[in-house]
This record gives structure tokens, sequence and C-alpha cells, in this order.
């Protein structure tokens, strides 16, 4: 069985096409195809493609719209759901591309697998285990059969036209219904599963009369939004990239959030995990709002252990790469989400596969033994180019990066012999963040541990990577210098490295016009590399993870100034293209910031949703550094209504005049002060806050009541919730109660 709760039961789950609602537990789907005269009658059960856009979509499947195009007419889909188990769907016509009475639209209902289909009195019923499900039409299909294929009758009619005898079965495991746009330009059909046929026949009919717009209104106006402010689809356009391409794997029986619809069938064969893709995804699944698939797509990249104790790069039903990993990303994804969500009960279950990933790396990745670590492969496994310099590059998630164009596979180190800046700076960073969830679940002994050893790969990188002449962080040859840079040269500040003059000289470079900083920011390659122009994937374009954690490290460094520069120019294009063309990019074109510019970029893609969660973050985080901060660091207007946290629902309005925090309808932060204020911890016994430097006198609300004792910068002040603030001076604040 699926481990999901009920209210997810209905939702767009198959992999095939977003088109599809599907009812989870009974495998039942409820699939829209059409054929098109303006086609030569040629049948389509809309496959994902680019003729397809996708528009709003509960996490939970509540709400769903998208439109879909065949020969020239296009059709607008939406599912709402008036309970966990009752659904609506409307098919309606916005443009015909022919003759409506030659174009028709096919929903069928049934089963891929088990389960049994009958006509009962002249209704439609299915059965599965103990559901009962009941479809209500409002209007009368032109024609209808029973069949054992879902496209048997689009099959049909692209064969033999639509006057074609209808597909007939003995054993029929669908329902296929058929009417074209002339007589009925919309169609209006629910679906209903109990474990009664006549109630689900009684709930499938009254479902026909709901109030479509005000069920949808309510619905969608139940989630997180930014409602002020620029870069107000942010939200919206984290949830919905998230919800479309969430799947069902019916192989392993899971569900996750995956990189994208284009290639799940095509490519993989139906289900595929790519280690850090999932885990991003469960990171913004978690800001989203959306804890369930979180967990779920953070279990499912786990899932990809290996007894030899690193997370494969890939799993699929087609290939496994077990023989590498992917950059050790893991424990900082998991404690972030562990900060917003209070999952204890989840670094509980994954921590041994951690601690064991953490340690892998140690031993297998050092080829020449000097403590700095190499991407590489472990000739383990069958999985496609195994103890390859490719299969290397695979491991560094930068495929064809011209840092490696030097680099050579060595098969008895199983590494390349290039160490990796990027590679030694996050699995300093995985082992701080280890350490810290080590210590959550009790591992004190291996907390030390993993955190000595962190602290002595940062001691190296700095004595070792730095790269005087260019005068940042790089990649080294074992014996022939260092090569050209990439943003991943920025990511030793993710994991405070870098310390003195080196920070403001490392920062300097990601403005620099002449190495990377571009109309999209950060070429995956410095402008000074001919190969820049390429223009081809990890060639010269602009990439998500290379900007996200640059930002991360940006932050951590107090560089508010800095982080948020970077980050308006990227909305800049992030947001242009979501409204224009409900695009969420895999990669950018970093001269323009256009996406479909070439063909290697999807245009639909998990990890493009890191630019709305970085613009999320900017306003409201958690980290392990700063703890749970939010503000407007630009003074610039934001409000975010409905953000969930593990102790509550939380809204933020902040912006040249002020900020506001609230915490379930209550105001517990009102100040004229403005900034990013960090470390904020709100109970009932105790409030703190450190504000940020502030040009003029201002005064701070803390909580609702008088406190015992209130402390600013450690000295004991008058017992208030409203506290000055001096200006020219950072201030802590403490309220006992």
């Amino acid at each position: 069985m699926y481990q999901i709760p009920c209210n997810k039961y209905w939702n767009t789950w198959n992999s095939k096409s977003p088109a599809i609602m599907s009812f989870l537990p009974a495998e039942f789907h409820v699939v829209i195809g059409a054929n098109s005269y303006a086609e030569d009658g040629k049948y389509t059960n809309f496959p994902f493609s680019k003729k397809i856009k996708l528009f709003e979509h509960h996490p939970d499947g509540n709400y769903c719209r998208l439109q879909v195009e065949h020969g020239g007419t296009i059709l607008q889909i939406e599912y709402v759901k008036s309970d966990d188990y009752t659904v609506t769907g409307k098919i309606k016509s916005i443009k015909q591309g022919e003759w409506g009475l030659r174009f028709q639209t096919l929903i069928s209902f049934g089963f891929e697998q088990k389960g049994k289909v009958e006509c009962c009195d002249g209704s439609f019923k299915a059965a599965m285990r103990s559901y009962q499900i009941a479809v209500a039409l409002k209007d009368k299909p032109i024609r209808d059969c029973y069949a054992d294929d879902k496209d048997a009758l689009g099959q049909a009619i692209e064969k033999q036209g639509y006057y074609t005898p209808m597909p007939t079965s003995d054993n029929a495991s669908w329902y296929s219904t058929m009417y074209n746009l002339e007589e009925t330009p919309e169609i209006i059909f629910a679906v209903s599963v109990t474990n009664d046929y006549a109630t689900s026949q009684t709930k499938a009919f009254k479902a026909l009369g709901i109030n479509f717009e005000q069920l949808k209104k309510d619905i969608m106006g139940s989630l997180s939004t930014l409602s002020k402010g620029d870069n107000m689809s942010s939200m919206e356009s984290m949830r919905e990239v998230m919800a479309w391409n969430t799947i069902a794997d019916t192989t392993n029986q899971r569900v996750f959030t995956s990189l994208t619809r284009f290639w799940i069938d095509r490519k993989f064969g139906g289900w595929f995990i790519w280690l850090d893709d999932i885990l991003m995804h469960g990171l913004i699944n978690s800001f989203a709002g959306d804890w369930v698939m979180a967990r779920n797509c953070i279990k499912a990249a786990l899932d990809n252990t290996t007894p030899e104790g690193n997370l494969a790069c890939l799993m699929s039903e087609f290939t496994e790469w077990v023989d590498r990993s992917q950059p050790p990303i893991t424990s900082f994804i998991i404690y972030k989400y562990y900060q917003l969500t209070g999952d204890r009960q989840l670094l509980e279950e994954v921590y041994p596969v951690l601690l064991k990933a953490n340690l892998w790396w140690y031993d297998y990745r050092d080829g020449n033994g000097n403590g700095i670590l190499e991407y590489g492969s472990s000739q383990v496994g069958v999985g496609h180019f195994n103890g390859t310099k490719l299969a290397a590059k695979d491991e560094a998630a930068m495929d064809n990066s011209p840092m490696y164009d030097s680099a050579e596979f060595i098969k008895e180190t199983n590494t390349i012999n290039m160490e990796d800046i990027a590679l030694n700076s996050l699995l300093a960073l995985d082992g701080e963040c280890l350490s810290l969830i080590a210590k959550i679940v009790g591992d004190e002994t291996n907390a030390k541990r993993v955190l000595d050893k962190a602290n002595m790969l940062k001691e190296k990188i700095n004595q070792e990577l730095w790269d005087e002449k260019n005068e940042l962080y790089a990649n080294k040859h074992w014996d022939n210098g260092f090569v050209c840079p990439s943003p991943t040269s920025f990511y030793p500040m993710a994991a405070g490295i870098p310390d003195g003059d080196r920070i403001d000289r490392l920062i300097s470079h990601i403005f620099n016009e002449e190495e990377f900083w571009t109309e999209m920011p950060m070429p995956s390659i410095w402008l000074k590399e001919e190969s820049v122009n390429d223009n081809v994937y990890w060639r010269g374009r602009s990439w998500p993870p290379l900007n996200f954690i640059t930002y991360v490290g940006l932050k951590r460094y107090g560089k508010n100034t800095e982080a948020t520069k970077l980050l308006i120019k990227i909305m800049h294009h992030y947001t242009r293209l979501w409204e224009d063309e409900k695009s969420c990019y895999e990669n950018h074109n970093t001269f323009t910031g256009e996406g479909k510019d070439s063909v290697d970029t999807d245009p639909y893609y998990g990890w493009g949703a890191l630019y709305p969660l970085m613009w999320v973050m900017e306003h409201i985080d958690l980290d392990p550094w700063n703890g749970f901060h939010f503000g407007s660091p630009s003074g610039s207007d934001f409000e975010i209504i409905g953000f969930k946290r593990a102790d509550g629902i939380y809204a933020l309005n902040c912006g040249q005049d002020g900020t506001v925090l609230l915490k379930d309808g209550v105001e517990i932060v009102s100040t004229d002060a403005v900034g990013r204020f960090t470390h904020f911890q709100y109970s009932d016994h105790y409030i703190s806050i450190t504000v940020p430097k502030q040009k003029k006198d201002c005064k701070i609300t803390l909580g609702t009541d008088c406190p015992i004792k209130v402390l600013v910068n450690q000295d004991v002040v008058d017992t208030n919730n409203i506290i000055m603030i001096p200006n020219g001076k950072s201030v802590k604040i403490e309220l006992f109660k």
C-alpha cells in the first residue's frame, strides 16, 4: 500500500499524462483522450509534451487545471474534489481547430491492472477489493463501450473513423465514453468511491451539481500565499511545479516528486530517483507546505542506499548507478527540513544511512591519500558508464563541465585525478549538519567524530584549494595545478570555510562582469573560459543549484546586500518566464536569461523551483546559523500568509515602515525596525530575537504578556514587552515570562 493520507488518494499520480486523475489505493484512473479529424483521426491520451500547459494544482489534488492541445483544438481540463473520495471533472473547449463534430473527446474510467468494470442497470460500476466506484455523467455520451484497454475506443476511431463499431470485451476493465465538441463543448462528470455502490452512485450524481468556481476558490484560498511585494507568484510556482511533477511509482509502491514528467517513461521505464534532485524536492515541498510529500521525497532519495554505504547517484527501472553518488547535500537538506517541521522521527529513521553515507566519501574518494577528495566511480554494479570518467562526472552532477576536460579517470583509485572544491565543501557542510542530527538522536560520539572530520577537511580546503593567483577556490589536479573556476568556487561559503580578507575577495568575483555577473547570473563556467559560449548544458548555462548554494553561503556570512542583489537579478527572469510561459526551466541562457533557446533544458523541471524557494527564504527561513529568521533585508514590501512551521501557522508583513509577525493569527512581533531579524525563539515562557542594526532609534513589541525579566545584550532592563532599540548596533533581546 502507498503510504499517503486519504486526502491525497485522488490526485494526478499517473506518470503517463498529467491529464489522468487517479484513485491510487485501487489504481483506478480517469483518462482523457481525443481524436482529431484535422490530424487524420489520430488519437492521443495526452502524454506530457510542450503542447500541455499546467496551471493551478493543490498539493492534495483538491483542485487542478491544465490545458491540452490536439489538432489545433485546445481543451481545458479541471478536477475538483468535494470530499476525499469524490472528484468532479470538467472538460471545456477553449479553442476549436476544426468543426466540433469532427473532434471527439473521450473519457475512459477503469483499471490498468486488477479491478472489475461492468454495466449495472444501465450505469457504470467498478469494484476493487472493498472499494465500490460509481461514475455520473451530466450529458449522455454520443457513444460508449466496455473494453479491455483504456485506448481501445480511441484507437478504433483512429483506424476506422468515428462511426466505427464499438470495441467490446467479455472481461472489461474500462468504460469509455465519446463526445464531440459540436454537441457537448463542455463535459462534466463525477466519480465517487465508497464501500457501497448505491452510496457511491448517490454521491457521484450529487457531485455533478457542485458550485465548481466557489469550491475552487475555497480550496485554493486556503493555501499559503504571497500577498504583497515583488515576485508574488513564487509560492504558487513552487507549489505547482512540485505538485504536477509528483507521481506514483507503482513498481515500488511509493509516491514522490520526480524531476520532470518528460523523462519518466521515455528514458527510465516508469520511475527513477536522481539523488540530489529528489532531496531538493523534499526541501521545496516542505517550504511549499506539503510536508507529506517532503518526507516522501527524502525517504525515496535515501532508498538509494547501497551495501557499500553510499547513496546511489541514480536508481531506475532501466539502470542503476550504484558505483557513484552525487554531491553530499543530504544532511543539510534534512536538517533544514527538521528545523521547519520538527519531524524528529524522520531523523531517527534516516540517521544510520546518513552516517554511513558521510563516512563513505572519506573511505572511497581519496584517490591520492592526502585527505582531499575527488569524484569517481567504484566499479561495482552494472550501471551505464561504470568505471569511466563520465561516471565520475555524473557523480559531480556536472556531466559535461569544462572543469573536468583535462581530468583523467584512474582505475586503480576509482577516482579522477582532480580534487574537487564542490565535493569537499559540501562534505564539510554535510558533516556539520550531520553532527547536529547526531546530537538530536543521542549519538554524541559520532556527533564529535563527523564534526572533527569536517573541521579537518575545512582546514585542508583552505590550505590546498585556494588559488592565490585568481583569488578564489577551485578544482585542482593532483600534479598540474588549478583549473578554470565555476560557481562551485563559492561553495566554501556555505560550509563557513573562508575567513579574513578571503571572504570579500571571493565575493567580489560573483559581481565581476568579466567573470560571473551575467544577465542570468553565474554561468556554469566563468566568462574567461571560451567554452562558456557553447551554451550547452554545464558548458556555459546558468543553473539553479549553483545559484542556490552560493546564495546559502552569502546568507551564512551575513552578506545580506550581496545575497539580495544576486537574488533580485535571478528572479527578474524566473518570474517573467513563469508568468509569461508557465515555465520552470532546468537551466537558462546566462547571457539572455531565456530558457527555451536550448534543446538541452527541460521547461518544467523540479529544481527550477529553487529560485522561488530562495525568494521565500530571503524573507522567512530557518538554517543552522541564523535559526528562525525573517524580515526584508532590502526594505522592500513583502507579505506571506499561511507559512507553516511545526509550532503554528505564521504570517509576515514587512517593508520600509517596519515588520509584523503573527503566529496562529496573534501578533507576536511588531516593530518599526527593518531588515532581517535572526535567532527568533518564541514559547510560553521565553522569547528571544536578534534585531539588525538600525539607522534610527526604534521600538519592538514582543508577545502579548508582561515579562518577569528582560535582557538587552545581556543587560537587565525594565520589565516591559515593549523594548527600545538604539540605532547603530545589533541588539539581542530576551524576555522571560
